[in-house]
């Protein structure tokens, strides 16, 4: 099996066979009114523009960041790339309603994208990825993360550093934050199929945990 494509049933087998508490999980989330769905890779010419709007979302209500992205874009003239973002006056692109850090950022990115092999992107292991997207001005490892599960679609990420997913964990497992090593082994045994235990872990957040 290509451990970097999402695969539910496998998911739910592994589940099935080591983790009563997330086998049921999915089950829920699968079965719910409104299921969970899974990620689709974007194409490569998207990339650029998701982690824009990773930096315009940061630290703002997602209301704000939606706002703000469009007037980004439609300043851009619709096409939210590294040479429309060149292109674009500092002030200006700050006037849409950037902080003058998060304008920094998105015009020193657009300068050094061309470097970044994000076309080698879907060949790369996830730590690769992480790697390289790190290296851009206000991307973190949880926005590597994201971009991992939302953009390309793997199959087993989890993220320590998103607080959904923890409370997820929490909440399902009746853990609490010291249990350092129990959640360690928790979320391990989840792999190759991390993805599908966070996908079910965000479903927690809005429909509460599973009652064994």
């Amino acid at each position: 099996m290509n451990t970097n494509t999402i695969d539910l049933k496998a998911a739910a087998r592994h589940f099935a066979a080591t983790d009563p508490v997330m086998a049921q999980l999915l089950r829920n989330a699968l079965t719910a009114p409104r299921p969970i769905m899974l990620p689709q890779q974007k194409p490569v010419n998207e990339y650029f523009s998701t982690i824009v709007t990773s930096i315009i979302s940061q630290q703002i209500s997602t209301k704000a960041a939606d706002a703000v992205r469009g007037r980004v874009v439609a300043h851009l003239g619709g096409a939210v790339t590294p040479e429309t973002v060149m292109r674009a006056d500092f002030d200006e692109l700050k006037s849409c309603g950037l902080s003058n850090q998060k304008t920094k950022y998105l015009k020193h990115n657009a300068e050094v994208w061309s470097r970044v092999p994000s076309h080698e992107f879907a060949t790369m292991d996830n730590e690769a990825v992480i790697t390289e997207l790190t290296k851009l001005y206000g991307i973190g490892r949880w926005t590597a993360e994201m971009f991992l599960i939302f953009s390309l679609a793997r199959a087993d990420v989890f993220s320590y550093g998103d607080l959904g997913l923890m409370k997820g964990l929490y909440l399902s497992y009746h853990y609490k934050p010291h249990y350092v090593r129990k959640i360690k082994t928790t979320v391990d045994n989840w792999s190759p199929h991390q993805t599908t235990a966070s996908l079910a872990l965000w479903f927690v957040l809005d429909n509460g945990p599973v009652l064994l």
